[in-house]
């Protein structure tokens, strides 16, 4: 008979990977998760999704590089959570002062920061799952982009709770990466507009 769960929270003990057998696979090498002991493979990301992805991490990178506040990693970075859940979040950010616990082919533990631009198949995952896990497991801020329908969401942990940092004038500051804000335009630039260059940009936020 075949197992049902409503979310992946309800999976059973018996049904659940561990981290080291996640980390030791060979497909965990590929963008995945291991969420609450489940595999899961993400499925191949969109030309927007990828556009979106590749903005983020280029114009936090070169913040953090100018500031050389940390490290900004890619999609294939994989945070050890917990014994039942390591995350590849899509853009992530770690303080200068923690670079140094990062193991040959994982961390060990959360991100300062994690950003997961949404897909079709992970959009439960992202919105749910991945949320609660990375505010239970010591992620400072989570960006949550969905390019399908053009939203940004940003959130900062208040007290052990995830409350939302709004957008004063179209600009969202973070609130754990010093100095650094975007304009919302920029993530997804109106119609018939470009989105600034990697130097206007950088110009902007007075890093050159």
């Amino acid at each position: 008979m075949a197992l049902t769960v409503k979310s992946l929270f309800d999976t059973p003990k018996t049904e659940r990977m561990s981290a080291r057998q996640y980390i030791d696979h060979p497909l965990s090498e590929r963008k995945s998760d291991l969420i609450e002991g489940v595999f899961v493979m993400a499925s191949p990301a969109s030309y927007v999704h990828e556009n979106v992805q590749s903005f983020v991490l280029t114009a936090m990178k070169n913040y953090v590089d100018a500031r050389d506040l940390g490290e900004v990693m890619g999609p294939n970075t994989a945070y050890r959570l917990s014994e039942e859940n390591v995350f590849q979040p899509d853009v992530s950010f770690i303080r200068a002062a923690r670079v140094r616990l990062a193991r040959a082919v994982y961390f060990p533990g959360p991100p300062d920061i994690a950003v997961e631009i949404v897909s079709p198949s992970s959009r439960h995952y992202d919105e749910f799952e991945k949320m609660v896990n990375y505010g239970r497991y010591g992620v400072q801020e989570y960006w949550l982009i969905n390019p399908m329908d053009e939203t940004a969401l940003f959130y900062t942990r208040v007290d052990g709770e995830w409350m939302p940092i709004p957008a004063e004038k179209g600009i969202v500051r973070s609130q754990v990466l010093d100095g650094f804000w975007l304009k919302m335009d920029w993530i997804f630039p109106p119609a018939r507009s470009k989105r600034p260059s990697v130097l206007e940009i950088a110009q902007a936020q007075g890093i050159v």
